[in-house]
């Protein structure tokens, strides 16, 4: 892989409220940056910081090798820093129609209404939105008000991107053709991009990498394998604990590049990552009767004691890891090795398109 160029270079500390936070990271170009960690650890309060909307207390920022925040009162106010930001809640303006809340930041930079309004028309035609022009956002759906929250965020050509749990307020359904749509923009988007995700789903999908912050600190940094590989928290090993297959789905099955299929409840087209919870997947010596659209025999590879369970790695062509309960262990004999039936319900995975 060639590096990249290093488009944010960010290491500073900063105090809110109770939270204490000292962040290092570094985003390059064209490269997405999503940003996991529990409930208070300081993830959309990092997004606010680099967006220069709080400040901190020592070190520096750096956007595109320009210092915008750092030592000797150097603050590049939020106006100025070429940033664009889409918020959880989209925070359109109310009495504003579509077409002037996307050309409002361009506006606010001093280009002409006429040529701010023929840019937002394009950015809504993007976002499949084009015959909302003159909407006013009481009138469209919160997803809808999401892509249009984007379209304002790209507008301004930023040299940052920061989403800050985009996904999270939109519903079941307008959560794929929302996520669809950022996807295809970050492809095309030259500068960099921290999102603040909800899950590792939206992770998988929308980032190149993930860091993982906690207690204000980043813990841990990488692609999911390099995360998987070694995790540094146990959140981080809960987190990456899901079970992943990626492949190439057509109607409800999704086919990886050995071969193997797996049933899913929902249909979808294309790449795909379908993720389960090993608390899903449940293990007997005899095939099982019943509902579950997956079920497949495979070898006990390791029977591994966690915390509060413990987790069964079978092997095969669909390696899949189960958490069970230690009398579960006993019942099965699982710690003697040999085959097992796994069964997990369609209805456990969840899918996003890759």
């Amino acid at each position: 892989m060639v590096p990249r160029e290093m488009n944010i270079d960010a290491n500073f500390t900063a105090t809110r409220g109770s939270l204490n936070l000292d962040v290092r990271l570094q985003v390059g170009n064209n490269e997405t940056l999503a940003l996991l960690g529990p409930n208070g650890a300081g993830k959309s309060t990092v997004l606010r910081i680099l967006a220069g909307l709080h400040d901190i207390e020592s070190g520096q920022i750096s956007l595109d090798s320009t210092l915008v925040d750092g030592p000797e009162a150097v603050f590049v106010p939020p106006e100025q820093r070429n940033v664009g930001m889409m918020f959880q809640d989209h925070l359109l303006f109310p009495h504003l129609r579509l077409i002037d809340n996307v050309a409002f930041g361009l506006a606010s930079k001093g280009i002409k209404k006429k040529v701010a309004r023929a840019v937002a028309r394009e950015w809504l035609g993007r976002i499949n939105m084009g015959d909302y022009h003159d909407a006013r956002p009481s009138e469209i759906s919160g997803g809808q008000a999401q892509r249009v929250a984007l379209a304002r965020a790209l507008a301004i050509k930023p040299q940052l991107l920061l989403l800050d749990e985009p996904l999270a307020a939109a519903d079941a359904t307008a959560r794929l053709e929302l996520r669809r749509t950022i996807q295809a923009q970050l492809k095309s988007f030259s500068g960099s991009c921290v999102l603040v995700a909800h899950d590792i789903d939206d992770a998988l999908a929308l980032a190149d990498r993930i860091a993982v912050l906690e207690n204000g600190r980043i813990v841990q940094t990488g692609t999911i394998d390099e995360l998987g590989a070694r995790p540094a928290s146990r959140y981080v090993a809960d987190l990456i604990g899901l079970n992943c297959f990626r492949g190439m789905c057509s109607g409800n099955a999704l086919r990886m590049a050995n071969g193997a299929e797996v049933i899913l409840a929902t249909t979808h087209d294309g790449p795909a990552i379908a993720t389960v919870h090993p608390r899903a997947v449940a293990l007997f010596r005899e095939k099982p009767a019943g509902s579950p659209r997956n079920v497949f025999q495979a070898p006990v590879v390791a029977v591994e004691r966690a915390l509060d369970c413990i987790r069964v790695r079978l092997g095969g062509d669909l390696p899949i890891v189960a958490e069970v309960t230690e009398s579960a262990v006993g019942e099965l004999g699982l710690d003697q090795g040999g085959d097992v039936w796994a069964a997990v319900k369609a209805t456990e995975f969840r899918v996003a398109p890759s």
